[in-house]
C-alpha cells in the first residue's frame, strides 16, 4: 500500500483498502501511458 494511502483514507474517513482497489484502474491507466510516453521519447 502507498504510504499516502492511509493518510487520504482516514481523513476521508473511507476503508484504505476500498480506496486502493477503487483507484486501482485508473492508477494503472496513468501509469501505462506514461511508461508509453516515455518508451517513445527516449
Amino acid at each position: 500500500m502507498p504510504w499516502g494511502l492511509i493518510p487520504v483514507a482516514a481523513i476521508c474517513g473511507v476503508d484504505p483498502l476500498e480506496l486502493a482497489r477503487k483507484n486501482f484502474a485508473p492508477v494503472m491507466v496513468g501509469f501505462l501511458c506514461t511508461f508509453a510516453a516515455a518508451c517513445i521519447f527516449l
